[in-house]
């Protein structure tokens, strides 16, 4: 009995130093490996934290410490720098899904190498207030509109959902705006089910739709206005590796890359572009940022139309003569420039971004350019929370 208790004490000190010993590696690797400070890292997709202390004086030092902000720096300086970092986030992924926590995560893994967003827990009232504004805009501008929910892809794809997962409501939030509204409501969900081809519409990676999941919409809503949709023959389509927005989050770093598409057409190739308004105003050819395609750039959406922006206009000369209103926020990014194949000005309000007091208000541009028609393209999560529809005014 003696011995056993011995062998146990042994072990324990054993363990003990061990532990330390570990500590000790990780603190010395943590003095003596370089830092990435301000660097964006490729795999989150983010900043990393600065050396709280370099640049600055006693006096700011104890400021900051007197109010609690500079030991808040040192916590994020150290998780940022913390020697293998990407290692560990990778490790704790992987064991959280192993152990049963994958409902539990912001971000699901689940079959088919898919990865989905949680399911949304909304206030109802924000989509009833939403539906408001874009039915109170559309009316009082005499507009013909159409309000597209694009919802997540756990509501198109629940075959490959975890077994344990928060109810989607997705199909209750597109019932609702169909009770709400008048305008024209696509059912996506049932779009998407009887697609041919399903499994291209949304990535595996990333939360947006593809422009296969883009284009069948676009189809749809241009039957709706009795607008002749091009053919898909009619673009020259290259493919670029991909991480999106799921990869960057949940830490499964082993996760296969997609890949984005980018739909090219002479049209689309010579379409001016402007942002924003006066002496703001930037002006492109073209509706992909080509800049942001390259191997090295990580968000390889941000390609479509230039990323988000309170005022976009696209301008094709070769069109049917129309305006076409487009109120969006990322998921029009992609859908818009297979309207700019048909209308001859496609006008862009994102309203999260459109709190420039300089810029028009939205009626204003309905009669500058004499707009009759409008498209809301918003994803779930945006109609169902705060998007700034109130700057439809």
């Amino acid at each position: 009995m003696e011995n056993n208790e011995k062998k146990l004490n042994i072990a324990r000190t054993v363990l003990v130093a061990a532990f330390a010993l570990v500590l000790g590696l990780l603190f010395l690797l943590l003095l003596v490996l370089p830092k990435k400070t301000g660097e964006l890292s490729q795999l989150e997709f983010r900043v990393l934290a600065e050396d709280p202390i370099r640049g600055k004086d006693a006096s700011q030092i104890a400021e900051e410490l007197a109010n609690g902000k500079l030991s808040s720096n040192v916590d994020t300086f150290l998780e940022d720098h913390f020697p293998f970092r990407s290692f560990f986030i990778a490790l704790d992924s992987y064991s959280g899904r192993l152990s049963g926590r994958n409902a539990e995560q912001s971000v699901l893994r689940g079959g088919n190498g898919r990865l989905f967003d949680a399911a949304l827990r909304p206030v109802e009232s924000q989509l009833d207030e939403n539906i408001a504004d874009i039915n109170a805009f559309a009316e009082a501008n005499g507009l013909d509109a159409a309000i597209v929910m694009v919802p997540s892809s756990a509501a198109v794809y629940p075959e490959d959902l975890p077994l344990l997962h928060y109810e989607y409501r997705d199909a209750d939030y597109i019932a609702r705006i169909r009770e709400m509204s008048s305008a024209y409501v696509p059912d996506l969900i049932a779009l998407y089910g009887a697609a041919s081809d399903k499994e291209g519409l949304y990535y595996r990676t990333d939360h947006h739709w593809t422009m296969d999941g883009a284009y069948l919409c676009y189809r749809d809503i241009c039957e709706r206005f009795g607008v002749t949709p091009m053919e898909k023959s009619a673009f020259t389509v290259t493919g670029y590796e991909f991480y999106g927005s799921f990869y960057r989050e949940a830490g499964l770093w082993l996760t296969e890359p997609d890949t984005l598409e980018v739909w090219r057409s002479s049209v689309l190739e010579v379409a001016k572009v402007t942002i924003g308004r006066g002496d703001r105003a930037k002006k492109y050819e073209g509706v992909y940022d080509s800049t942001k395609l390259k191997d090295d750039e990580i968000d390889k959406y941000a390609a479509y139309l230039y990323s988000n922006n309170g005022l976009t206009v696209i301008e094709n000369p070769l069109g049917n003569g129309e305006t076409l209103l487009i109120v969006k926020d990322s998921y029009g990014n992609s859908i818009a420039p297979l309207f700019a194949m048909n209308y001859s000005r496609i006008v862009m309000i994102d309203t999260r971004y459109y709190t420039d007091p300089t810029l028009p208000k939205p009626s204003e541009l309905l009669a500058e350019y004499g707009i009759t028609r409008m498209v809301v393209v918003l994803g779930a999560e945006s109609m169902v929370s705060d998007c700034m529809l109130v700057y439809l005014r």
